[in-house]
């Protein structure tokens, strides 16, 4: 068996979006990087694959351009506010090219084990074909001085287990492997989605239209708040603004809650039942959903309790009886190339629950170890999150000015964070990972000098303060600043209600004020 050693400054495993970003903040700080990918092309999951993982023939992204975008990389302005996969696929691309980050990926390498040699990292891989399969008997060895993970926390399927599902006539597949109703042989038969996240969603209204599937079902164990995509019409995520973190989180579920009531109906009404209140929550976001439950192109089921043959039996007593079941039950961090040491001081064994500081370092391992991407949005998406992280790791690298805190204080900051989750999320697995990007971000940000700086511009204030501000607001400071951020951000449209919020508390403001001036003035002035 023959092998090959490659070293570099930086190894990033995994060239999606994560992988990409991480690799472009680490080599404009003067790194030299390695990124191995399993595939044979960049994007990771955006990246469209008939037989193998990968979104759906009908995916689009469920965050608007402006918040699902590399920070100094905006979309073109011809591309929809909620870009097609095929898109977000380009857009990938072209951010690859135009910062050089093809030369540094070697493609179609599997990682088979990653280990800590001294001050080294070591990592081992295998050369696999386009069906994931090994290739020969040779291997390549990379040794880095640093490391970062970017495979993410929708590595493996989670799959739930009923009593009964081996005696299913039909087929039961995973969200993970479905890609239109032709495909996976679902078009005119009678379909079951358990679940009831995104990917749920868009299988429901597919199989319902492009399938004309006879019954189309949704069985939800904790029900949800459906969000339409666009709110007096401008992308729901805009919403999303320092403003109205402001509010007490009693009053601002009263809000949205109310806005969404208003606009799509109680979801009670339609029989989504959702245990949670809506910011306690991952949103579900469809513009056609409720629709389809009004129609009665799709039904609301309760939890599954057993499968006997292809007839389903719900928790609330009742059944029915289905060709297809679909799985649309979420994913697990997925680790196997790491040594059990590691592995056991970043994963909760059996969960979904990471161990890291700020969900991107162990404390027993240190800064030379950075987990990018292994978090969630609320709103907004994975890119900012996963390109603040990467920032933050590039300066953490140098071991200049910014540092880790001691191992003492990141255990006692990642358990008060703990703390602050269970009472912030509703407790499922899905809302382990769970931040505010905006919150996050800022959080992230201020390590290193990047959090956006409200008062040095009054004009871009108003934009981050009364509306989302886009990717782009985290490029206004810190290390390898964008020039053209602030242009970027007020090409954001600000939502008008917030807007106009903000001007009546202006206004008020104003003439308290003036009231007070008035006052004074008739107290004191001669």
């Amino acid at each position: 068996m023959s092998s090959s050693v490659i070293s570099k400054d930086v190894l990033v495993l995994g060239a999606g979006v994560s992988g990409l970003v991480a690799a472009k903040c680490l080599a404009e700080d003067g790194y030299t990087v390695g990124v191995i990918e399993r595939s044979s092309d960049v994007g990771g999951l955006w990246t469209f694959r008939e037989n193998d993982y990968g979104v759906m023939r009908c995916t689009h992204i469920n965050v608007s351009k402006y918040n699902y975008a590399f920070s100094d990389f905006p979309f073109p302005e011809d591309v929809p506010d909620y870009p097609h996969h095929s898109d977000m696929a380009r857009y990938i691309k072209d951010y690859a090219d135009k910062f050089g980050l093809l030369k540094m990926i070697d493609f179609n390498k599997k990682v088979i084990t990653v280990e800590q040699v001294g001050e080294k990292w070591q990592v081992t891989c295998v050369q696999v074909g386009e069906d994931g399969q090994e290739k020969g008997d040779s291997k390549i060895i990379y040794t880095s001085s640093y490391l970062a993970v970017t495979t993410g926390h929708h590595a493996k399927p989670s799959w739930p287990k009923f009593e009964g599902e081996e005696t299913f006539p039909g087929k039961i597949i995973h969200a993970v492997d479905y890609k239109d109703p032709d495909f996976n042989d679902c078009a005119g038969k009678k379909v079951l989605i358990v679940g009831i996240g995104n990917s749920a969603v868009d299988v429901a209204v597919d199989c319902a239209t492009l399938g004309r599937c006879p019954e189309v079902t949704i069985s939800t164990r904790s029900g949800a708040w459906i969000i339409p995509n666009y709110i007096f019409g401008l992308p729901t995520d805009l919403y999303a603004c320092r403003f109205f973190f402001l509010f007490p989180r009693a009053v601002a579920n009263l809000i949205f809650g109310l806005i969404i009531s208003l606009l799509s109906g109680s979801p009670w009404k339609w029989g989504l039942n959702p245990k949670m209140k809506p910011l306690e929550t991952q949103p579900t976001v469809s513009p056609t959903l409720v629709h389809h439950i009004q129609r009665r192109n799709i039904k609301i089921a309760p939890n599954v309790v057993k499968i006997e043959g292809s007839k389903v039996h719900f928790v609330n007593g009742t059944s029915a009886e289905y060709d297809r079941i679909i799985y649309c039950t979420g994913y697990k961090i997925d680790l196997p190339f790491l040594p059990s040491l590691i592995k056991d001081q970043v994963l909760k064994e059996g969960s979904n629950e990471i161990k890291l500081y700020k969900n991107v370092f162990a404390p027993d391992v240190g800064p030379s170890l950075a987990f990018i991407g292994f978090v969630q949005p609320a709103s907004g998406g994975i890119i900012t999150m996963s390109e603040t992280q990467a920032r933050w790791f590039a300066q953490l690298c140098k071991g200049r000015e910014v540092k880790l805190p001691s191992r003492q204080d990141m255990i006692a900051d990642m358990d008060t964070d703990k703390r602050s989750q269970q009472g912030r999320w509703y407790k499922t697995a899905r809302h382990t990972l769970q931040k505010d990007p905006t919150v996050y971000n800022d959080e992230i940000a201020s390590l290193f000098g990047a959090k956006p700086n409200l008062l040095a511009n009054p004009f871009l204030a108003w934009r981050l303060f009364f509306g989302s501000g886009g990717a782009s607001q985290w490029r206004l400071n810190g290390p390898n600043k964008w020039s053209g951020a602030p242009e970027q951000i007020k090409r954001v449209p600000l939502p008008g209600l917030w807007n106009l919020t903000g001007y009546l508390l202006l206004a008020s403001l104003l003439v308290l004020i003036t009231l007070t001036l008035r006052c004074f003035c008739a107290l004191f002035c001669f």
